[in-house]
């Protein structure tokens, strides 16, 4: 849940892994579609303007592209962080990525310090969400697409953006289109006492026809692979072929190992260090050429986290079933890059706690 810098660290050891025949036969057009150069390829736009609203546990990033400019009505992301992640650093690769990509990206801080009880953390995200939006309105006059917003929410951001998407109106928000959450927690994972009640609300009143993506680290044994399980289940109302679980393993190979842990979400970018006291922070990020190497930057992210929300982004005006997302097996769901050498890594699994 903390938000320093998430790793995913690298150790030494080897292990051989062995896929289906049916996920080796078809990596060359998984590669095509999902791997770095397909990611890059999506970046069309060459800088990221920023504004930045509000100050301490009010404060909201949002995240525009630029080179070219948006016009109108545009496609949002709303990132909701884990606990302590009040820098956008920790996702700064996602939220270039997505930015570049062609969405604006609204991430609000939501707290000041550990001592912010979990109990006010959804009330204050809406705050700066609904003021970030605002702003975007007012200076750049573009307003969010209700055919395009996607809530995407890591840990205690889970369960903000659950507890959003229950009532958007009430906060004063563009509903969602589709949910995709990430590695989630709750309040009693960082709490103790009255503030360590469960934040997550009726989550059993969900729309039946809203698409709801799990994912989390098969390593992520306290709190987002329990969590996860917990939430699935509940969400049974919820069309099969519109919500899934899916589990991404930790993997080893040629001295290097991936750890799908509660962290594996991250991804870092150091241009988006924006301490929460820091005052110059810029206004424009100018676009790179591929990624800021990272250990923290790997399969688990290009080919798990980024690969199902990008699904998810082009899925909205249609609401269409992406089979990256909700592919029942298919090996574009399960598919999970390859090694520096070629070599597999181990495929995602799902879980399916709700009964036929």
């Amino acid at each position: 849940m903390i938000g320093h810098v998430l790793r995913k660290a690298l150790h030494v050891s080897a292990l051989t892994v062995f896929l289906s025949p049916m996920l080796l036969h078809a990596s060359e057009d998984l590669e095509a579609r999902f791997g770095p150069q397909a990611l890059q390829a999506r970046q069309t736009h060459a800088a990221v303007d920023v504004l930045t609203v509000g100050d301490g546990a009010d404060r909201v990033y949002v995240f525009v592209p630029a080179q070219p400019a948006l016009h109108g009505n545009v496609p949002m992301v709303l990132l909701h962080h884990g606990w302590q992640g009040m820098n956008p650093l920790n996702f700064g690769a996602l939220i270039d990525h997505l930015a570049r990509s062609g969405q604006v990206v609204i991430y609000p801080v939501y707290q000041l310090s550990a001592d912010t009880s979990p109990q006010v953390v959804t009330q204050n995200a809406a705050g700066a969400d609904r003021r970030g939006i605002d702003a975007l309105e007012r200076q750049l006059g573009l307003r969010p697409d209700p055919q395009r917003v996607l809530y995407v929410g890591y840990s205690m951001g889970a369960a903000i953006s659950l507890n959003l998407a229950l009532d958007p109106a009430r906060f004063q928000l563009p509903a969602p289109r589709a949910l995709v959450l990430e590695a989630p927690g709750d309040a009693y994972h960082v709490a103790h006492g009255d503030d360590a009640r469960s934040i997550i609300g009726e989550v059993e009143k969900l729309p039946a026809d809203l698409p709801v993506a799990i994912l989390t680290g098969s390593a992520d044994t306290s709190i987002g692979l329990p969590t996860a399980r917990k939430l699935a289940a509940r969400l049974c109302q919820i069309r099969a072929d519109r919500r899934v679980l899916m589990v991404l393993p930790s993997d080893e190979h040629a001295g290097k190992t991936v750890h799908a842990v509660h962290g594996s979400p991250g991804a870092p970018d150091s241009r988006y260090d924006f301490a929460l006291r820091r005052n110059d922070i810029p206004t424009q990020i100018p676009g790179r050429d591929g990624f800021e190497p990272s250990g923290s930057l790997n399969q688990l992210d290009f080919y798990g986290y980024w690969k199902v929300i990008d699904a998810m982004v082009d899925s909205l005006p249609e609401r269409n079933l992406p089979d990256a997302v909700f592919g029942h097996g298919t090996p574009a769901q399960l598919y999970l890059g390859t090694w520096q050498d070629g070599s597999p890594y181990k495929p995602a699994s799902v879980e399916t706690p709700c009964a036929p």
